[in-house]
């Protein structure tokens, strides 16, 4: 039970620690690579990409976690207490229903046989000659809208718990 909580705590920080150290690492030695010594690595600008795309997913669901997104409440703020709390759980619900299309849509897509037969062109698996499969660009898009998805439920969740108690959201 203790490795779920902190697991619950700590997946997206790791997570975008992880991909941020690989982006920094490979695009710093890539520029030493290339102006010290004239050479370059042909496959560190796409898997900077890659780690690129799965730390803004990862990131997406921390964001929804610490309710650091912005948001506009221009109009919401003119609406009395009680009706400013309802709208903010509607739109988390929305958001919400929002993430598990996502996830359904991108599941759907990482099974489609275009999707499954595709590869990269200079990504291999580590000492093999197996190119990687272009499924795990989509699968970040799963990952990271189901990580979203289940932020959006706690944090409704605890939404409705301090409506019914009258506290500020």
């Amino acid at each position: 039970m203790k490795f779920l909580k902190v697991l619950n705590e700590k997946i997206e920080i790791w997570l975008i620690n992880v991909f941020l150290a690989n982006i920094v690492f490979w695009v710093f030695l890539q520029v030493i690579l290339r102006y010290v010594f004239n050479n370059s690595l042909s496959w560190s600008e796409e898997f900077v990409r890659w780690c690129f795309i799965w730390f803004i997913w990862i990131g997406v669901s921390y964001g929804f976690k610490t309710k650091a997104h912005i948001s506009v409440t221009v109009f919401v703020n003119l609406l009395p207490v009680k009706a400013q709390k309802i709208i903010h759980i509607l739109i988390n619900l929305i958001v919400f229903w929002c993430m598990v299309k996502f996830t359904i849509y991108g599941y759907e897509q990482i099974l489609t046989p275009i999707v499954a037969k595709q590869q990269s062109v200079v990504l291999y698996y580590p000492f093999t000659e197996i190119r990687v499969g272009v499924k795990w660009l989509y699968i970040s898009l799963v990952v990271g809208a189901f990580l979203s998805a289940f932020r959006l439920l706690q944090n409704i969740y605890d939404d409705i718990q301090t409506f019914k108690k009258g506290g500020i959201l």
